[in-house]
């Protein structure tokens, strides 16, 4: 950058206070040039603090594209390294150096031992199996008893999408965005528009009012918030917010087109950069073979009576998995905030422990079929760890909240999760604010 030229904040990138012009790093950039595009115009410095696990190249290179500093910066968090996050983020680093050092992996792979397992990648081709067996049998057989499972197993790949998305599952950039193509964009879903979104706002500022969009986006057909205006059909909402869930899919189908063309999620929520040519391809592409398939491709072979029922089974029944899954992580009466002060920690860290829950550690098989969020908490903290490897960081999570008096909110079994969310949406049903906590 001519050092003659005044700095234009919209085109760098600002970390800790300070700008920095990775223009020149957008090709070399590990995790590919399109997080990094996402992110520019913005304080981007949790994103960097949680992405990097393993954070000493990083920060030592971060020298050569530094260009100037914010005088009007103000940090939302601090980032001490002998604060909760800077702790815990020490501690799971040397526990996968230290796993490196063991199994006699050189230097440079020891930032690549946190990547999917080779028993989770292989589960990874299993899942798509039998996901393409279950849609044959429901669309052009109209098997009912194949369209009923049919979105338990998208949601279950649906995971691996989100996993590779946050760049967890292989360290090729590429490897990671065919996954994600091949899993969130076959089902309709846009992985592009999703990371711009959930990446830089939610993972963020999770559950923060006015900024985070994942909750911010029910309201006014639920209520969340307290401060939320209550209307007299939010009484019920406990009953028909399962019904909202169902049509998630169809609702995000159709909202990406508003999305990629006017840069703006679900209103004020989120705003995106629009894509370039490359991503509007896939973009089309993938909507157009989404709808042929699961929203047109029944009725190819069947009545419109069956054709519509076998569509609905497997669409509403995959919207009410993906809803209420990522509903159990953080609306909840614990997650949402009434059992801690309303105002946002200065940790960074001690936010994502704060306003996300666990539920029902343990085992492969209910980690991959709730698509991994089981481990929400540990994910907030640590994006780009593969899930896989998520059930040995725990631990350590927990002990570190401990130390620092900090909440670990878990929920045993996935039923417990499920009536911790139904108690928050009756809770907020209510029109007087909720102040006294009632959940043992």
């Amino acid at each position: 950058m001519d050092p003659a030229r005044p700095l234009d904040p919209k085109r760098l990138w600002e970390i800790r206070g300070q700008y920095y012009d990775l223009d020149p790093y957008l090709a070399e950039h590990p995790g590919g040039r399109r997080f990094l595009e996402q992110l520019r115009g913005t304080d981007c410095t949790a994103v960097f603090e949680s992405t990097h696990l393993h954070d000493r190249m990083p920060k030592a290179m971060m020298a050569r594209f530094r260009v100037g500093a914010n005088p009007n910066a103000s940090d939302t968090f601090d980032w001490d390294a002998d604060g909760f996050f800077g702790t815990v983020k020490r501690r799971v680093r040397e526990h996968f150096e230290a796993e490196a050092k063991q199994r006699g992996l050189p230097r440079d792979q020891w930032r690549s031992v946190h990547h999917g397992t080779p028993a989770f990648i292989a589960r990874l081709f299993a899942l798509w199996a039998i996901w393409g067996a279950l849609g044959v049998g429901a669309i052009v057989y109209g098997y009912w008893w194949c369209a009923l499972p049919w979105g338990l197993f998208a949601f279950a790949l649906g995971g691996y999408g989100h996993e590779a998305m946050h760049a967890g599952i292989f360290r090729s950039v590429w490897a990671n965005r065919l996954v994600a193509l091949l899993t969130l964009d076959l089902q309709g879903l846009s992985s592009y528009v999703f990371t711009a979104i959930h990446v830089p706002l939610h993972h963020v500022y999770t559950n923060v009012k006015d900024i985070d969009p994942d909750i911010e986006v029910h309201f006014p057909l639920v209520r969340e918030r307290p401060e939320q205006p209550h209307y007299w059909f939010h009484r019920a909402q406990w009953i028909y917010a399962w019904i909202i869930y169902m049509i998630t899919l169809p609702a995000l189908w159709v909202n990406d087109f508003v999305t990629v063309t006017t840069g703006v999620w679900f209103g004020p929520y989120g705003r995106i950069r629009k894509p370039g040519l490359r991503e509007s391809l896939y973009f089309l592409v993938f909507k157009v073979l989404s709808f042929t398939l699961f929203y047109a491709g029944p009725f190819w072979f069947h009545p419109w009576p069956q054709a519509l029922g076998i569509a609905a089974l497997m669409l509403d029944g995959g919207g009410l998995a993906v809803q209420t899954t990522f509903a159990l992580n953080h609306q909840n009466e614990r997650a949402m905030g009434l059992f801690r002060s309303r105002e946002t920690p200065r940790d960074w860290g001690a936010l994502q422990v704060e306003t996300t829950a666990d539920f029902h550690h343990g085992g492969w098989l209910p980690a991959t079929f709730f698509g991994g969020l089981g481990y929400q908490l540990e994910h907030h903290l640590f994006p780009t760890l593969s899930y896989s490897q998520l059930d040995r960081v725990a631990p350590i999570v927990r002990a570190a909240c401990a130390e620092f008096g900090l909440p670990y909110h878990y929920y045993p079994t996935v039923l417990h999760a499920l009536a911790g969310h139904a108690r928050f949406l009756y809770r907020a049903s209510l029109p007087a604010p909720v102040n006294e906590p009632r959940e043992a």
